[in-house]
């Protein structure tokens, strides 16, 4: 018997590779809980990105996530969900979502495509433990009953928003079989600025294509002001590598040494925030940052002190913001933990440990951006699983 264990995209994935062939426990009353929540319950379920273009977006990952893209990639989920019923369409920025937006229709899609193969079911179960003997493996569930499995497939999901049941369990079956395990933490999750939030007033205001820096790190994308504090690709992207405490530099006006003191020139008798308004700073986010430098924003351009342009232009080109809190994994979009890489093959998505051991999906310690490379690689993973074992039975 081959065993799925998680009835997300890479479970659901890999019992279509599997061609039915496979039984797949899942914890919940149904399967893709999480799926189903995804982009505010319309699924952006992959990005139409070329190949290359794809895995270059996939950072640090991309040379192991390879084999998996290129075994089932971005068009080759369109056009199964498409011949499955579920017709999608991608947008300028290249995420694709289902028609109708619903994410309803992406897991109903997959999962009667994989009924219709013979997939057998069964819900409400969770693998208590499981261990290898010999050749086959013996999984305990809640249920009392005792399953014997030749292959399994482990793809319970990682340890972000818990009550979908993603809540983790699945990296201590790993571990008990002897994976390293790297400690879960929030990732494409907002981060909090201390109170009180000087930039409160800015919430809800993004700005597009801002370089972030953090460490020797840096990135560019789009960012967004939330009530209590930043959030958008730029901050949700990069969140895996942040921690409580840690200070971030965002180029919030990059040419601001060479734009500010010519705007000023040319209107001298402007107040500074009305210069900094014709900078292209949104008048809410000017007051902030004058009132962080104790700058009144009245001030005329003329009479700014040599100290003060120096302070204003240093800040716009190199702002500090340090982080209060991280958001929790009740409430991130993903996490950054799972098995470590080093000990799956990426070629089959077997264990170098255990034979006979897959993993796929959330289960592994990778993270991606937003834009539907996350789903897509879950997919792609519990796809190259599936094939693997399905050509060597």
């Amino acid at each position: 018997m081959i065993l799925i264990i998680g009835g997300g995209p890479a479970g659901l994935a890999a019992a279509l590779a599997l061609n039915g062939k496979a039984m797949l426990l899942e914890r919940n009353p149904q399967c893709g809980k999480k799926l189903l929540l995804s982009g505010k319950g319309q699924c952006n379920f992959t990005n139409a990105l070329p190949k290359a273009e794809f895995l270059k977006r996939c950072g640090e990952y991309a040379n192991w996530l390879k084999p998996a893209l290129y075994a089932f990639d971005n068009q080759a989920l369109i056009q199964l969900l498409e011949d499955s019923g579920c017709p999608s369409f991608s947008r300028e920025d290249g995420k694709v979502f289902p028609t109708s937006l619903k994410a309803a229709d992406v897991r109903n899609a997959l999962l009667d495509k994989a009924l219709a193969l013979g997939t057998q079911f069964c819900y409400d179960t969770t693998v208590t433990s499981m261990q290898k003997d010999n050749d086959n493996f013996t999984l305990q569930t809640d249920t009392g009953e005792k399953l014997t499995a030749s292959h399994l497939i482990l793809c319970s999901g990682g340890a972000a928003w818990p009550q979908t049941g993603s809540d983790g369990s699945g990296y201590d079956l790993a571990k008990n079989l002897g994976h390293t395990i790297l400690m879960p933490k929030p990732a494409l999750a907002s981060i909090s600025l201390p109170s009180p939030n000087a930039f409160s007033a800015c919430a809800g205001l993004g700005l597009k294509d801002i370089r972030l820096h953090l460490g020797k790190h840096s990135s560019r994308g789009d960012l967004l002001f939330t009530h209590q504090g930043l959030s958008g690709p730029l901050i949700l992207d990069n969140s895996h590598l942040m921690n409580k405490g840690q200070t971030i530099h965002l180029e919030i006006l990059p040419a601001a040494d060479k734009l500010l003191p010519g705007m000023m020139t040319k209107s001298p008798k402007k107040s500074i925030l009305s210069v900094l308004h014709h900078c292209n700073l949104a008048e809410s986010l000017g007051t902030a940052i004058l009132s962080i430098l104790d700058i009144p924003p009245t001030t005329i351009a003329a009479e700014l002190k040599a100290a003060q342009r120096h302070a204003l232009i240093n800040w716009l080109q190199r702002a500090p913001f340090t982080i209060a809190e991280i958001e929790s994994l009740n409430t991130a979009m993903s996490d950054f933990g799972g098995v470590v890489l080093r000990e799956v093959n990426a070629k089959t998505m077997q264990s170098r440990i255990i034979p006979g051991l897959f993993l796929a999906g959330e289960s592994l310690a990778y993270s991606l951006p937003t834009g539907g490379f996350s789903i897509q690689m879950a997919f792609s993973t519990g796809w190259l699983a599936g094939k693997t074992i399905l050509n060597n039975i």
